[in-house]
């Protein structure tokens, strides 16, 4: 039988099992399979779906240390997908790049991971880096895991050079708690392009799925 794949990540020992509301097993996992992330409908793939990449490349700039608190990680991944939408014309250029973020963490510490983040976010209103100001968007996603919320990024539109043309670009991330694993979700720009909170959101439900059929 052929041992499934797995993306690059850090590890430590399991530990004993803690209660959560979502069923899953009693030791967070010290490694990540490539088929615990969600994987894209094929009308939307350009190209190879779920590319490992580095960690920092995979979360949204905000304003400094949202993604680093919490509790001792067990293990993490990241992947990349670019995607277009279903319906497109052939021939048009991708919508956006999906980045996905897993990790599993040791006895309570993803539910103190998200307790940082919604702490450090409620601080992190706007920023600016290389004199673009950013403005920074937080709010509650129901339904989805054991509990999540959506981070929007809000910059000046522009186009390719970079030149102002009015109105706003704006990228969503998601992230979800789904027991002892978290997942973050981030809709980066292709091209300047925006996010859709309905591709987002579908794109949340796909990861929470493979997440649960992973861990059964």
């Amino acid at each position: 039988m052929t041992a499934p794949a797995l993306v690059p990540s850090t590890s430590a020992r399991p530990t004993p099992p803690r209660v959560s509301a979502t069923p899953v097993p009693d030791r967070a996992p010290t490694v990540i399979p490539v088929s615990a992330f969600l994987a894209l409908p094929e009308e939307m793939r350009f190209g190879r779906i779920r590319v490992p990449v580095e960690a920092d490349r995979a979360l949204p700039r905000l304003c400094g240390g949202e993604f680093t608190g919490g509790g001792v990680r067990a293990a993490s991944a990241a992947v990349m997908s670019v995607y277009g939408l279903a319906g497109d014309p052939p021939g048009s250029i991708p919508h956006g790049v999906l980045y996905q973020t897993i990790r599993t963490y040791r006895g309570n510490g993803s539910t103190t991971f998200m307790r940082h983040l919604r702490t450090e976010l409620a601080s992190c209103q706007s920023f600016t880096h290389e004199g673009v100001p950013y403005r920074i968007r937080t709010a509650t996603l129901a339904g989805v895991g054991d509990e999540a919320l959506t981070i929007d990024v809000s910059q000046p539109q522009t186009d390719l050079p970079g030149n102002p043309v009015g109105g706003t670009q704006t990228n969503r991330a998601v992230v979800i708690r789904i027991g002892d694993t978290v997942t973050v979700l981030w809709d980066a720009e292709y091209e300047r392009s925006s996010s859709k909170p309905e591709v987002v959101a579908d794109f949340a439900r796909r990861a929470v799925d493979a997440i649960h059929a992973w861990r059964r």
